[in-house]
């Protein structure tokens, strides 16, 4: 009896702490918009991942129209965060690696929409990997541009 006791309360304290962490999407804009430096490349990165889930709901809701705004308020934090990296010389391989991630997810996003909701966010997929590219070359220098194709 005891330890049902003991396994309840420490599900209980896990479950309360996950639940502050979950912040809103105002919140982490917010918090987003107020860093400087690294701070800022990390919340708008985390805010920019926060609301492609968000526009992922509103496309499977069928409200494509504010997804594809959701969708470009994930770009603007993604140029956002990248440009904070490159300007601060911090954070720049975790950014690389949070917008590889993201770059999948919203590829696997477009996949699922139908074949006229697509282009734009296959478009923004592309983007995505050309700011990667950019913080690649900040990192390491021209050596780390993509070849060109024969």
């Amino acid at each position: 009896m005891r330890i049902h006791c003991k396994v309840a309360a420490l599900m209980l304290l896990l479950g309360c702490t996950a639940l502050a962490k979950n912040e809103s999407l105002e919140e982490l804009r917010t918090r987003a918009d107020n860093a400087h430096g690294a701070d800022q490349a990390k919340f708008s990165i985390e805010y920019a991942q926060a609301e492609l889930e968000h526009a992922n709901y509103l496309f499977a809701k069928g409200d494509v129209d504010e997804a594809q705004a959701a969708v470009g308020s994930v770009m603007d934090y993604v140029r956002k965060g990248a440009q904070a990296a490159t300007s601060s010389g911090k954070r720049l391989k975790q950014t690389e690696i949070e917008l590889r991630k993201l770059e999948h997810r919203m590829k696997d996003i477009g996949a699922s929409l139908n074949i006229d909701d697509r282009p734009p966010v296959m478009k923004d997929v592309d983007e995505i990997e050309q700011v990667r590219s950019g913080l690649l070359t900040a990192m390491w220098g021209t050596q780390a541009e993509p070849k060109t194709k024969p």
